[in-house]
C-alpha cells in the first residue's frame, strides 16, 4: 500500500516494504529524528484494541524483546489505518539460522536462553503479557560487535488476530502451537510449549514431532494433522544431536508436557529449569581429546566395547566424545552413533 518515499504523519518516511502477515504489512521507515524503524500498518478497525494496548507493550524494555516506540493512525485515500513503530532488527529471523553450520552449539544455547529470558520478563508483568504466537519467524536476530542476540517480535499483538486471520497465516503457525491452543486456551504455559519447540529445532535441526503436510491440505486439515502429532512421545534431543548432554532430554520432556498444568508455568519457571540443565550439562562434560589420533583411538576402543551389551553405554560415551573432538570422526561415525543409541550394533 505504501510506496518508497511516502510520508506518514509528517514524521515517518517509508524506505521499503519488508513483508506481509495476517496482521498487516511491515515497512522500513525513517523517523525524522530517531532514524530507521520498522512500521507495522493494518486496517484501523481490526487493530483498535491493539492500539489501546500499545502503552503496556511499550513498557516491555528488555534486550530480548523488540522495543515498540509509537502507536498511531493515519488516513490514505479516505481510508483510516493504524500503525506501530518498532525497533528495526536487520539480522533476519531465527528460521534462517537453523541450518547455519557456522553457528556453534554454545551460540545456539545462548540464543535459546535469550528467547526464554524475553518470555520470562513479559510473563512477570502484572498482568502477564502472553505472546500466543512464538515461532522462528517472530524471533529476530541482531548482530552487533560479533554477538548474535535473539529478540522476540510482535509481543502481545498475536492475540488480536481473529480466527480467520490466524487460519490465513498458514501452517507455519500451527506447527508451534501447544495442544491447548487448538482448544482456544492460552496462558504463559502456552508460550512455554511453543518456545520449547523452537529451542528443540535450534539445538537439533528438526521438529520434535513427526507429521506430513500435503501442499493441497486445507488449513483445517493442517490443524488436525498437527494437533494429532502432539500425542507423540517427546523424542530425545541427543538422538539427533549427540553433542548435547542427556540432561537436555529432561528439559524438553518437561517443557513439552501435553498437559499445560504439568509444564513450567511460565517463562520464568522455564528459565530457572534452563539454567539448571545448562549447569548440569557443563558439569557432565568430560575432557575432550585434543588430536585426531586420540579421537581415533577412542573410536577403536568404542568399537570393542560395543560388542558387549553391558559395555554399550560406555562405548556410546566414548564415541560421543570422539565425535565432539574431531569433525572428521563425527562426519564418519555419527550415523553409527545414532544406531548404537537405538540399541543396534552392526
Amino acid at each position: 500500500m505504501l510506496k518508497s518515499g511516502e510520508l506518514v504523519r509528517d514524521t515517518h518516511t517509508i524506505v521499503r516494504h519488508l513483508g506481509s502477515g495476517a496482521f498487516g504489512d511491515v515497512y522500513l521507515s525513517r523517523h525524522r529524528y530517531m532514524g530507521l524503524q520498522a512500521m507495522k500498518v493494518f486496517g484501523f478497525t481490526e487493530g483498535t484494541e491493539a492500539l489501546e494496548e500499545a502503552y503496556l507493550l511499550a513498557k516491555l524494555g528488555h534486550p530480548n524483546i523488540v522495543r515498540m516506540f509509537e502507536a498511531n493512525d493515519f488516513e490514505r485515500s479516505g481510508v483510516r489505518y493504524g500503525y506501530f513503530t518498532m525497533e528495526y532488527v536487520e539480522g533476519g529471523t531465527l528460521l534462517g539460522y537453523f541450518s547455519d553450520e557456522a553457528l556453534e552449539l554454545n551460540q545456539r544455547i545462548n540464543l535459546g536462553r535469550g528467547i526464554i529470558s524475553g518470555l520470562a520478563f513479559a510473563h512477570l508483568q502484572t498482568p502477564p503479557v502472553i505472546h500466543r504466537d512464538i515461532s522462528p519467524s517472530n524471533i529476530l536476530l541482531s548482530r552487533e560487535q560479533g554477538q548474535v542476540t535473539a529478540k522476540i517480535s510482535d509481543f502481545g499483538l498475536a492475540k488480536h488476530l481473529d480466527s480467520a486471520s490466524l487460519v490465513a497465516s498458514a501452517a507455519g503457525k500451527y506447527v508451534y502451537m501447544a495442544p491447548e491452543s487448538f482448544l482456544g486456551i492460552h496462558s504463559p504455559a502456552t508460550d512455554v510449549y511453543a518456545a520449547a519447540i523452537v529451542l528443540f529445532e535450534l539445538l537439533t535441526g528438526r521438529h520434535p514431532f513427526e507429521f506430513v503436510l500435503s501442499a493441497t491440505a486445507t488449513p483445517k486439515e493442517v490443524a488436525e494433522i498437527v494437533k494429532k502429532s502432539r500425542s507423540q512421545a517427546v523424542p530425545d534431543a541427543t538422538a539427533t544431536n549427540p553433542q548435547l548432554s542427556g540432561c537436555w532430554n529432561d528439559f524438553f520432556r518437561a517443557a513439552l508436557k501435553h498437559d499445560y498444568e504439568q509444564r513450567p508455568k511460565d517463562g520464568n519457571a522455564l528459565l530457572i529449569l534452563f539454567d539448571e540443565i545448562e549447569d548440569s550439562a557443563r558439569s557432565a562434560v568430560r575432557p575432550v581429546a585434543n588430536t585426531t589420533s586420540e579421537a581415533r583411538e577412542m573410536v577403536e576402543k568404542a568399537h570393542k566395547l560395543s560388542q558387549q551389551t553391558d559395555t554399550l553405554d560406555e562405548a556410546i560415551g566414548l564415541l560421543e566424545e570422539a565425535c565432539a573432538a574431531d569433525s572428521t570422526v563425527r562426519e564418519r561415525y555419527l550415523d553409527l552413533l545414532l544406531l548404537w543409541k537405538r540399541g543396534i550394533v552392526l
